[in-house]
């Protein structure tokens, strides 16, 4: 069948809406993983200022929890403000195969619409999973063609998966399942011109929302078009870039493994674009390797795929927003500290006399000409040239945290405490851990009621390094003297 012609909506929502709920171990592992993970970046983001001006623009009181506040919302309104919290910091994971961030775009709608059902964490992890595997149906058709167009996947993407996620909750059948896939698409956007600025981290929460609304409103019944993928001016057509959708990978959606088992997710280790994070890797392990610093180097190069460079926008980034995603910057920072911490995206850490003298070494370019595709990524190189005449060069296929590159168990804690230590009050901390590791049987208010707390607003000053303090990289293992 030719792939215009499959009807990719009706089949994508009767999938969504019939699978069994019976998930293997390894697949309910990875999706308490994401979720865990997305609360501890909700938690790190409660008290980023954008979050402060989301909650204070929402003037609409209501009893589902807002992480960072004691003022609860609607259930739309809280999926838009802790999606944005779960973005902001940029520690949130990434779904490379679906071309966007998962959790921040579709656990918080999850969690918003399971609480004004009173659902447990059994319920959530199921909507988890099958949304998971919606948006990389979409994001494999799609390509990195529509990525690299200049969408942004979290948002654009994400907003259907939120919206099929909140539709399993609701149980809603094949055909409201379709419309609430189709109303999604109505409410796809986000724009990459936003990157480097507080609408970037907005996009996670307009796609949470997004979810919440237009399941609410397919179950109570507003019905949209049974071809809103494939249809002739559906999003395939639209949001395509140089290539067309292809709807093969959703036809298949009764074949073979999930997404989150057969490519996984990527944890992220640093709180930047994730585009950098191979590079960096590459760069930590030379400098462990080869026992240089700073001083020792004349030139770093950093070869990346087309949407990287898409991605990572500011050579001489102004502020902490455009810092992250600037190779120069992360690279720089690297150099100095041996890692990339919170600490490093803050006003007085961005404009840092000595990282901004190492920023003019750093170089980023395409890495190849060859066609880069949704399951298929190519590898980055770093390439350092020393003073001392040597040249280093590591090839980097996954990074840390990847599916194929996992956290060990102490990093996987240690991020978490990272996020979370110093701003959920302490008495909490031991029973969201708990919580998050004994899921079964929670219930959803339970959980979003440990994360009720009114977050101290700053710009990111009480992540900063302290004067001659040992700092431990959990990618290496070393400590790390500043």
């Amino acid at each position: 069948m030719l792939s215009s012609h499959i009807p990719a909506t009706q089949v994508l929502a009767h999938w969504a809406a019939t699978v069994p709920n019976q998930w293997g171990e390894s697949t309910l592992r990875t999706a308490e993983h994401s979720l865990e993970d997305t609360i501890a970046a909700m938690v790190a983001g409660a008290g980023d200022p954008v979050c402060a001006s989301v909650r204070a623009g929402l003037r609409a009181t209501g009893p589902v929890p807002v992480v960072g506040s004691s003022t609860g919302t609607c259930a739309a309104f809280s999926a838009l403000a802790n999606g944005t919290a779960a973005h902001a910091r940029e520690l949130d994971e990434m779904f490379l195969v679906a071309g966007g961030h998962f959790g921040c775009a579709v656990i918080p709608a999850i969690l918003a619409q399971a609480h004004e059902m009173d659902a447990t964490l059994d319920a959530v992890l199921d909507a988890l999973i099958v949304g998971s595997e919606v948006m990389a149906r979409v994001g494999m058709a799609m390509d990195r063609a529509h990525v690299e167009k200049g969408w942004h996947g979290t948002q654009t993407i994400g907003v259907i998966a939120a919206a099929v996620a909140c539709g399993r909750l609701l149980e809603l059948d094949a055909a409201r399942m379709t419309h609430a896939l189709s109303l999604a698409v109505s409410m796809a956007a986000g724009p990459k011109v936003q990157f480097g600025t507080d609408a970037k981290p907005v996009h996670a929460g307009l796609a949470a929302q997004g979810g919440v609304l237009a399941a609410s409103l397919a179950a109570s019944g507003v019905t949209g078009s049974d071809k809103a993928l494939e249809g002739p001016h559906g999003f395939g057509a639209l949001y395509a870039g140089d290539s067309a959708a292809d709807w093969q990978s959703v036809a298949a959606v009764n074949d073979g493994p999930l997404a989150i088992d057969s490519h996984g997710l990527s944890f992220k280790l640093y709180p930047n674009c994730a585009s950098t994070h191979r590079c960096l890797d590459a760069l930590q392990a030379l400098a462990t390797e080869h026992r240089f610093g700073m001083e020792d180097v004349e030139r770093v190069e950093t070869l990346v795929g087309r949407v990287n460079l898409v991605n990572l926008k500011y050579p001489e980034p102004r502020d902490p927003r455009e810092a992250m995603f600037s190779m120069p910057y992360a690279v720089a920072t690297m150099l100095r500290y041996g890692t990339v911490t919170l600490a490093d995206f803050t006003p007085k850490a961005v404009q840092d006399d000595v990282t901004r003298r190492l920023m003019p070494r750093v170089e980023m370019r395409l890495a190849s000409t060859r066609v880069e595709t949704a399951t298929q990524l190519l590898p980055h190189t770093t390439a350092v040239t020393l003073k001392d005449g040597r040249h280093l060069e590591r090839v980097v296929h996954h990074a840390k945290g990847s599916f194929l590159n996992p956290f060990s168990a102490l990093e996987r804690q240690v991020k978490f405490e990272q996020c979370t230590k110093g701003i959920l009050p302490e008495e909490r901390l031991a029973p969201l851990r708990d919580n998050l590791a004994r899921p079964q049987g929670v219930k959803v208010r339970q959980l979003l009621a440990l994360l009720q707390f009114e977050a101290q607003i700053d710009d990111g000053t009480r992540f900063g390094r302290l004067p001659g303090a040992i700092e431990f990289s959990p990618c290496s293992g070393r400590a790390i003297n500043p």
